[in-house]
């Protein structure tokens, strides 16, 4: 029988190359991911489509400046967000105070040092884009046990955007293959031995292209994500950018061409359920 959280440990550790370091920890990072527009639209979006009643708690491990739990703040009763980088905490404090909202109740911890007696039991439980957890399986047990009605997570079916820039440049730049994030197949398999059976869904619509409005921007921007110190490799990075991007005057437009998709079941499905 395969062991499908030691497949998620060892994917997610090949990944990282060892670390698990919050890049969000820098609050220039999390500025830049909270200025997004089209972040913050897919939130609202993804939020506006979810079956919630106004009566419900919700709790959103992994809030970051509250693309989630903003627009969900508005239409339920309650919501806990999980965040342990503090850079993000401090955008979604402003965030709060400059909507005047009253519901939202933060833990700046990580998910897996929490006890279920911090958190609590909430009527749904969300994990957005963030399950960079090393112990997948009782990550996702404590989601469930702190679930009374429903879970739902958001991952990716393929290489997304920001990884395919590293398979695409690792071998040219570092003379070695990038090894991707563990996908939505593990996570599937994982919980289905757990006796947790998921539904699937491919999210429409969700798309996050990266833009630089200029090619020496984005020559800047892919230097820093890939971790580079020098500009020895800016011309790499330059041939890259025009074969992949789009322009659109002095704009650079790289797409997105992720499939992202939405993993939930109700606790009634959970064999795991009392």
């Amino acid at each position: 029988m395969i062991d499908w959280n030691s497949v998620w440990k060892l994917t997610l550790l090949a990944s990282r190359q060892g670390s698990l370091e919050n890049g969000y920890d820098k609050e220039e990072a999390a500025e830049r991911y909270d200025r997004s527009e089209i972040v913050r639209q897919d939130g609202e979006r993804r939020a506006a489509a979810l079956e919630i009643d106004p009566s419900w708690s919700v709790l959103d491990i992994g809030a970051g400046p509250g693309t989630l739990a903003l627009p969900l703040a508005r239409r339920v009763r309650q919501v806990t967000a999980v965040e342990p980088s503090l850079a993000m905490v401090k955008r979604l404090e402003m965030h709060i105070a400059e909507e005047g909202i009253s519901n939202i109740r933060i833990l700046s911890k990580k998910w897996e040092d929490l006890s279920d007696e911090e958190v609590g039991e909430h009527d749904l439980v969300i994990a957005s884009y963030s399950l960079s957890f090393l112990d997948m399986r009782e990550a996702l047990l404590k989601m469930d046990r702190l679930a009374k009605r429903q879970v739902i997570l958001y991952w990716f079916a393929g290489v997304p955007s920001w990884e395919r820039i590293r398979v695409d440049l690792y071998p040219r730049i570092f003379g070695r293959e990038h090894v991707c994030h563990p996908m939505s197949d593990v996570l599937y398999n994982l919980l289905y031995s757990l006796g947790i059976y998921a539904d699937v869904q491919v999210l429409q619509g969700t798309a996050f292209p990266r833009e630089y409005e200029s090619l020496e921007e984005g020559i800047s921007e892919l230097r820093r994500a890939l971790g580079l110190n020098t500009q020895e490799h800016d011309g790499a990075i330059r041939e890259y950018l025009e074969r992949r991007g789009r322009l659109e005057g002095l704009r650079v437009i790289l797409e997105d061409d992720t499939v992202y998709v939405k993993i939930s079941w109700r606790r009634d499905r959970s064999m795991s359920s009392p």
